[in-house]
C-alpha cells in the first residue's frame, strides 16, 4: 500500500513548480508523516487555470453518508479505473497533483515490517498523480476529497512493494490537469516520466509507524 507520504516544500516552492498562487501559508506546513485522512494541498484545473486548495486525502463515494467512508479510498491502481464508472468519470474529469518530496513504503517480513522512504534522488519537489471528487454533505457541504492512483513497482521499489504511486514529472502537468480525457498511452507516457535511475530507497526509522511521529528525523536513511 501507499499510506504515507512528506511534504516538506514552502509555499514559494509549491507555488513556482506549479504554477499557482493562493494567501492560505497554513497549507504548507511541513508534514513527514502524512496519514490518510489529513487534509492535503492539492493543485487542481478550474475555469481554464489552476488552482490549488486543501483536499480530505482518501476519495469519498457519492452514495457516502460521511466524509470518513473515503478513507479508504487513499489509492487507487490505475489498472482499475476503468472496472467502476465513478472512477472512470473521476480520471477523465478530475485529475489532480498532490505535491510530495517522498513516500514512505514497508518491507513485510515474518518478523516485523521495515519502513523505507523513496524520493528522488535530486531531492526535488515532485507530483503525486492523483484524482479528485466533491461530495455534498448533508448539510449542504461540498467536500473536495482525492485519492492517489498506483502503478506496477519498478524495479528498484519492487524489494520493497510490488506496488508504487505515480510520480508526474513536470512536463506532463499541463496534459494531466487538462480537461481532455487521456487514452491508455497517454497515461502510460505520463506514468514513466521518471527513470528508475532517479529514484532513491532508503531504510529509515521505525518510528514512522507510529502516525503521531512528525519530524524531519523520520526521513533521514539509516545505514546498512
Amino acid at each position: 500500500m501507499s499510506d504515507r507520504f512528506v511534504l516538506e516544500a514552502s509555499k514559494q516552492e509549491v507555488e513556482q513548480q506549479f504554477s499557482v498562487s493562493t494567501a492560505r501559508d497554513d497549507f504548507f506546513e511541513s508534514d513527514y508523516n502524512i496519514t490518510p485522512g489529513s487534509l492535503v494541498p492539492v493543485v487542481y484545473g478550474e475555469d481554464g487555470g489552476r488552482e490549488i486548495y486543501n483536499f480530505r486525502w482518501g476519495l469519498i463515494p457519492p452514495n457516502a453518508d460521511e466524509e470518513m467512508e473515503g478513507n479508504e479510498n487513499f489509492a487507487v491502481p490505475v489498472e482499475e479505473l476503468n472496472d467502476n464508472e465513478w472512477l472512470t468519470e473521476c480520471v477523465e474529469q478530475r485529475r489532480c497533483l498532490i505535491p510530495a518530496n517522498g513516500y514512505y513504503k514497508w518491507k513485510f517480513s515474518e518478523k516485523k515490517s521495515t519502513p523505507f522512504y523513496i524520493r528522488l534522488l535530486s531531492n526535488n519537489l515532485t507530483a503525486i498523480g492523483g484524482i479528485y471528487s466533491v461530495w455534498k454533505s448533508s448539510a449542504g457541504r461540498d467536500v473536495y476529497s482525492c485519492a492517489l492512483l498506483t502503478t506496477e513497482a519498478n524495479m528498484l521499489v519492487q524489494p520493497v512493494d510490488d506496488r508504487m504511486p505515480i510520480l508526474i514529472h513536470p512536463d506532463y502537468y499541463e496534459q494531466w490537469l487538462s480537461d481532455d480525457a487521456l487514452g491508455e498511452d497517454q497515461i502510460a507516457d505520463v506514468i514513466n516520466g521518471y527513470a528508475m535511475t532517479e529514484f532513491a530507497v532508503n531504510r529509515v526509522s521505525e518510528d514512522v509507524n507510529d502516525p503521531e511521529n512528525n519530524g524531519a528525523e523520520l526521513i533521514q536513511p539509516i545505514p546498512k
